[in-house]
C-alpha cells in the first residue's frame, strides 16, 4: 500500500488516495471505514463491523455489510487506491501502514509527550504534544452513524484528546506562559468539571500570575463541585496545592503523577489465538464504564483475554497497568493487601491498606486487573466498589467465573471457543508446540474438529489434551475422550495448579459451590444436551429450584440461553461428565435416570395429545429441543426398563413420522423390540415402526410387526393403528383393492373406539389416494375433502398438509394445473414446517409434474434432480411403488422431450446440486 494514503477520524472522517479526497457515500461507508481505521492491519471480526453499524442488527445485515464493502472497494479503486479493504477471517482488514491514520499519529506523539513531561523535557513535551492535538479537527467519529460502538469510541477518543490537553498545560506552565494558558483552562474547567488536575494547573496558573485570592476560589470552587455532584473530597495534590498558596509558599507545576506504574504485565509465553469479538467489545466497554468483568466456566481463557485486553490498552492508560492475582489468596482481609503489593504501593502509617490506595489512586488514569476473584467474590465486590468511588479515573479489569455484582459492572460473558475456526487453531498450534511438524490436514481435519467439540471449546482442555500426542495420535485422542479427566492431567511447570488437569480446574469450581448447589449440579447431569427450569423442578426436585438455577448460572456452571421466549439451560459436557461422576459416587445415578425417563414420558405424552391441533409447529420444535434428552432416556430403557423405553419410543410416533426423524425412530424402535417384553406398550411400539418402516418403503419389514400386531387381539386400539398402516403398507406395494378395504375398515374400527387424531384423518387421505390410483377422481376429491374439512376444524396442519396434496393431485389429472400448483405449494410449505422430507418429495414431484404439463421442462428438470436428492434421505424412491412412479416418469418423458436429453441432464444436475431448503424455496417460486 503505498504511503500517500491518509486515512483522518479525529473530526469528519476522511480518506485521502495519490489523487486527492475520496468520496464516501454516507455514514455507513465512513463508519465501517473508521471501525476499520482504529485497528490497521488487524482483522476486525464481521459482527464486529456490524455491531458498529447497527445497534439493533437487521436479519439481513452480513450481505448488506458486504454490500457496504464491495461498494467502498469500487470507490476506491476509480481513485487508485487498491487493495486496501482485505477480507481476513473473521472479517476484513485495512491494509495501511498505522502512521497513515490520523489516531495512530496522534495516539504516538501524545504518549512521546507525556513521557517527555514526565522526563522534565518540557519543551519536547510541549512540541510533541502541539504536534498531536493539532491533528484533531472537530469532534471524533463526528459525521458517522451515531451508534453504541461510535458514541464509546469518540467518548474514548475525547478523553484522549483531553489527557493531552492537560499534559500540554503543564508542559507550558513549566515554561512559564501562565498567562497564555488561563484562559483555556477557564474553559476547559466548565467543561470537565470533575478533572481534578484542571483545577490544580488552573489554581497554579492564577498563583503564578500574582492572582493568589483567585486561586484560593478556584479551589472552594473545586471542593463544592466535587462534594456536592461525586460525594468526594478533592485529593491531595489539590489540598496540598491549597495549602502552600495559602502558606505564599513557591509551587512547582503539578507532577504528571504521584507514582508511575508501569505496565505490570507477564510477557505471554505462546501465542495468542482467537477472541477478537470479545477483544472488539471490551475496548468499547470501558468507553461506558470503569468496571468491566469477564466471567466464564473454568479453563475458557478469561485470564488469558484480560491480559491482552489490558496490554492493548496500555498505550492509552497514562498511569500504568498492574494485574493483581488472587487465585492463591485465601483471607478476604487480604484483598486490598495483595493489591497495595502489586501496585508497589508501601506505608507504615497505620491507616488501612484502602485508604491508602484511595490516597495514591485518586488522581491517576490506572487500570487495575484482578485476576481470579470468584473464591473472594464478596471481598472483592466490596474492595473494588470503594476504590472506584474514591479514585474517579481509575480502570478495573476482573475475570471471576461469577459477576461481582455491583453498581455500574458491565459483565462479558467469554464463552467457549466456536470449534470451526478458533478452537481447531488453537489445537493446531498448541499441537506444533508438543509435535512439531503437526498439522491439521485433509486426512485428520475431522478427527480435530471432533476433538475439540468433544472437548466444548474450552482453550484449557485442547491445550491439555494436545500434551498426550506425544503418545497418541489425533484419533487415539478422540476415542478416549470418554475419560476425559484421566486423560487431560498432563503437568505443566509454571501453571497455577487447578490448572495442571482438567479436573483440578473443575473441582475448583465445584468447591466454590454451596453444597445445595452441588447437589443440584449433579443431578443435572443426568440431562443432555439443554433444558429449561420446568424438566429441572420435575426430575432434580428440592426447594426454591430457582434460585440455585440462577446461582450456577452466575458462577458460570450452567450457560443459558432463551429459544422460543423459554430460556433453556446446558452444562458444558466436561461439568456434566463431572457431575455424573458425583451422582454415582453418591448412589443417586439410577434413580435420577427413572425420574429423566418419566420426565421424558410425560413430555411426549404432551406432545401426542397437543399433536392433534393448532399447536402442531409448538409441539415440533419442543420435543426438538429436548431430542437429546429424549435419546439419553430412550438408551436407559433400552438398558434398564424396556417397558418404560417401548413406552416412549411408540408415543413419538408423531415426531419420528411427522418431522422428518424417522431414520431414528427406526433405530430406537428396532432396538427395543428386540428386547423379549410383551404388553401394550410393545403393541403401539410394532404399529408405530411398522408405520415408518412402511413411508421408508421397506413394506417387508412393516407387515411382518404389523400382522404381528394385529394377531393380538386385546389391544383393540392398536389393532386399528395397525390396519390403517396395513392398508398403507398395501398402496405402496399397487395392492389397491386390499389398500381400499383395509382403510375402510380401519376408519370404521378407530371411529368405533373414538379415536380422532392426524392418523385417523390420514385414513381418509390414503383411501382418497386409492381410488384416485383406480381413476375415480370424483370419489378422490370428496374424500380429501372430508379429510381437509376435519382437519381444518380441529387445526391440525400435518394431515391436512397430505389432504391438499391428494387435491392437488386429483386436480393435476383433471388439467386444473392452476388449482394444482396452489394445493401442491400448500402441501410444501407445511411440510417445511416440520421438516417432514416424505411430504416435501411427495410436493415436490407433483410440482415438477406439473411445470412439465404447462409447458416448462426446464423447472421441470431441476425440481426432479432436487428431489432425487431428498428421496435416498427418506427411504426407497416412491416406496418403490408403479402407482406413484407413473407420475414421476411421466414428468421426465416430458422435461426430455422439451429439453433433449443433453439439457435435462444438465438442468437435472444442476438441481441435485441444491438443498433441501433450497430445494423448497425452487418449489415454492
Amino acid at each position: 500500500m503505498s504511503d500517500d494514503i491518509r486515512v483522518r477520524v479525529l473530526g469528519p472522517v476522511e480518506i485521502a488516495g495519490p489523487h486527492g479526497a475520496v468520496t464516501l457515500r454516507g455514514r455507513g461507508h465512513r463508519t465501517l471505514l473508521a471501525r476499520l481505521a482504529l485497528r490497521p492491519g488487524q482483522p476486525v471480526a464481521s459482527s464486529a463491523l456490524i455491531d458498529a453499524l447497527w445497534d439493533q442488527a437487521p436479519p439481513t445485515a452480513p450481505k448488506t455489510l458486504r454490500s457496504h464493502v464491495a461498494h467502498m472497494r469500487r470507490d476506491l479503486r476509480a481513485n487508485d487506491v487498491l487493495n486496501m479493504i482485505v477480507t481476513r477471517d473473521p472479517g476484513y482488514l485495512l491494509r495501511i501502514p498505522p502512521f497513515s491514520v490520523d489516531v495512530v499519529r496522534f495516539e504516538s506523539l501524545a504518549r512521546r509527550g507525556h513521557q517527555a513531561l514526565s522526563a522534565g523535557d518540557h519543551r519536547a513535551a510541549a512540541d510533541q504534544l502541539q504536534a498531536a492535538l493539532a491533528l484533531w479537527r472537530g469532534d471524533a467519529l463526528g459525521d458517522c452513524r451515531q451508534g453504541q460502538w461510535v458514541r464509546q469510541e469518540a467518548a474514548r477518543l475525547g478523553d484522549a484528546r483531553l489527557d493531552a490537553q492537560e499534559d500540554l498545560i503543564g508542559a507550558e506552565l513549566a515554561l512559564g506562559r501562565h498567562g497564555e494558558v488561563l484562559g483555556e483552562l477557564a474553559g476547559l474547567v466548565v467543561a470537565h468539571p470533575f478533572r481534578e488536575r484542571l483545577w490544580e494547573q488552573l489554581m497554579l496558573a492564577l498563583y503564578r500570575s500574582g492572582r493568589q485570592a483567585e486561586a484560593l476560589a478556584t479551589f472552594r470552587r473545586a471542593r463544592s463541585t466535587l462534594v456536592e455532584q461525586l460525594g468526594v473530597e478533592p485529593g491531595t495534590r489539590l489540598r496540598r496545592l491549597e495549602s502552600a498558596i495559602l502558606a505564599e509558599e513557591p509551587v512547582q507545576e503539578p507532577p504528571v503523577s504521584v507514582q508511575t506504574l508501569g505496565v505490570g504485565l507477564p510477557a505471554e509465553l505462546t501465542s495468542f489465538v482467537g477472541r477478537e469479538e470479545e477483544l472488539a467489545k471490551l475496548g468499547g466497554m470501558f468507553a461506558g464504564g470503569r468496571l468491566v468483568s469477564l466471567v466464564g466456566t473454568g479453563g475458557v481463557g478469561k485470564s488469558r483475554l484480560a491480559l491482552r485486553c489490558a496490554g492493548q490498552l496500555a498505550a492509552s492508560v497514562q498511569g500504568g497497568v498492574r494485574l493483581v492475582e488472587l487465585a492463591g489468596l485465601g483471607d478476604r482481609a487480604l484483598v486490598p493487601h495483595a493489591v497495595a503489593e502489586a501496585l508497589g504501593v508501601r506505608d507504615q502509617s497505620g491507616r488501612s491498606p484502602l485508604d491508602v490506595l484511595i490516597d495514591v489512586l485518586r488522581d491517576q488514569d490506572v487500570l487495575v486487573v484482578l485476576d481470579n476473584c470468584e473464591h473472594l467474590l464478596e471481598a472483592c465486590a466490596d474492595f473494588a466498589t470503594a476504590l472506584l468511588r474514591g479514585c474517579p479515573r481509575l480502570m478495573m479489569l476482573v475475570t471471576s467465573r461469577q459477576p461481582l455484582g455491583v453498581e455500574g459492572e458491565q459483565v462479558l460473558i467469554v464463552p467457549p471457543m466456536p470449534v470451526e475456526h478458533a478452537a481447531m487453531r488453537l489445537f493446531a498450534e498448541r499441537a506444533r508446540d508438543v509435535v512439531i511438524d503437526f498439522e491439521v490436514t485433509a486426512e485428520n481435519v475431522r478427527v480435530v474438529e471432533n476433538v475439540c467439540r468433544r472437548l466444548d471449546g474450552i482453550p484449557l482442555a485442547i491445550e491439555l489434551a494436545t500434551l498426550v500426542l506425544r503418545t497418541l495420535s489425533p484419533a487415539q485422542l478422540l476415542s478416549r475422550l470418554d475419560d476425559r479427566f484421566a486423560l487431560l492431567s498432563g503437568a505443566r511447570r509454571g501453571v497455577m495448579a487447578r490448572h495442571q488437569t482438567i479436573r483440578a480446574a473443575v473441582e475448583w469450581s465445584f468447591e466454590l459451590c454451596t453444597p445445595a448447589e452441588r447437589l443440584l449440579w449433579s443431578q443435572l447431569s443426568v440431562f443432555a444436551g439443554s433444558f429449561d427450569l420446568e424438566a429441572v423442578e420435575e426430575v432434580c426436585g428440592g426447594e426454591d429450584v430457582l434460585s440455585s438455577v440462577a446461582r450456577l448460572v452466575d458462577k458460570s456452571v450452567l450457560s443459558s440461553h432463551a429459544a422460543g421466549g423459554v430460556v433453556r439451560y446446558r452444562l458444558l459436557e466436561t461439568l456434566r461428565q463431572f457431575g455424573a461422576e458425583r451422582l454415582l459416587a453418591d448412589g443417586f445415578t439410577e434413580t435420577l435416570r427413572r425420574r429423566h425417563l418419566a420426565w421424558c414420558q410425560r413430555l411426549a405424552s404432551w406432545g401426542e395429545r397437543a399433536w392433534f391441533g393448532p399447536s402442531q409447529a409448538s409441539v415440533f420444535a419442543r420435543i426438538h429441543a429436548d431430542r437429546a434428552n429424549i435419546r439419553s432416556a430412550l438408551e436407559f430403557g433400552l438398558a434398564a426398563d424396556p417397558g418404560a423405553g417401548l413406552q416412549l419410543a411408540g408415543t413419538l410416533w408423531f415426531y419420528w413420522i411427522g418431522c422428518g426423524v424417522s431414520t431414528e425412530g427406526r433405530r430406537w424402535l428396532d432396538a427395543l423390540l428386540r428386547l423379549p417384553f410383551r404388553g401394550p406398550a410393545r403393541h403401539k411400539a410394532l404399529w408405530v415402526n411398522g408405520y415408518v418402516a412402511t413411508l421408508q418403503g421397506d413394506t417387508v419389514a412393516a407387515i411382518g410387526m404389523l400382522d404381528e400386531c394385529r394377531a393380538q387381539s386385546d389391544d383393540l386400539v392398536a389393532l386399528a393403528y395397525s390396519t390403517y398402516v396395513r392398508g398403507a403398507a398395501a398402496i405402496f406395494n399397487d395392492d389397491l383393492p386390499s389398500a381400499t378395504a383395509l382403510f375402510a375398515e380401519a376408519n370404521r374400527l378407530l371411529t368405533g373406539l373414538g379415536q380422532l387424531d392426524s392418523n385417523v384423518i390420514m385414513t381418509k387421505v390414503g383411501l382418497a389416494m386409492t381410488v384416485a390410483f383406480a381413476g375415480d377422481l370424483p370419489s378422490t376429491v370428496t374424500l380429501a375433502q372430508e379429510a381437509h374439512a376435519v382437519a381444518e376444524q380441529h387445526g391440525e396442519q400435518w394431515a391436512l398438509a397430505y389432504a391438499h396434496y391428494v387435491l392437488g393431485f386429483a386436480a393435476c389429472l383433471q388439467g386444473a394445473f392452476g388449482q394444482a400448483v396452489a394445493h401442491a405449494k400448500r402441501c410444501l410449505g407445511i411440510k417445511q414446517t416440520f421438516n417432514d422430507l416424505l411430504g416435501i418429495a411427495l410436493s415436490v414431484e407433483l410440482l415438477a409434474l406439473l411445470a412439465a404439463m404447462s409447458g416448462d421442462p426446464d423447472r421441470a428438470a431441476r425440481l426432479l434432480g432436487a428431489v432425487a436428492a431428498i428421496w435416498p434421505r427418506v427411504g426407497v424412491p416412491l416406496f418403490g411403488s408403479q402407482n406413484f412412479a407413473a407420475p414421476h416418469e411421466q414428468c421426465e418423458h416430458l422435461a426430455r422431450q422439451g429439453l433433449g436429453d443433453r439439457g435435462y441432464d444438465l438442468a437435472f444436475a444442476a438441481g441435485s446440486r441444491l438443498s433441501i431448503d433450497e430445494a423448497v424455496t425452487l418449489g415454492l417460486s
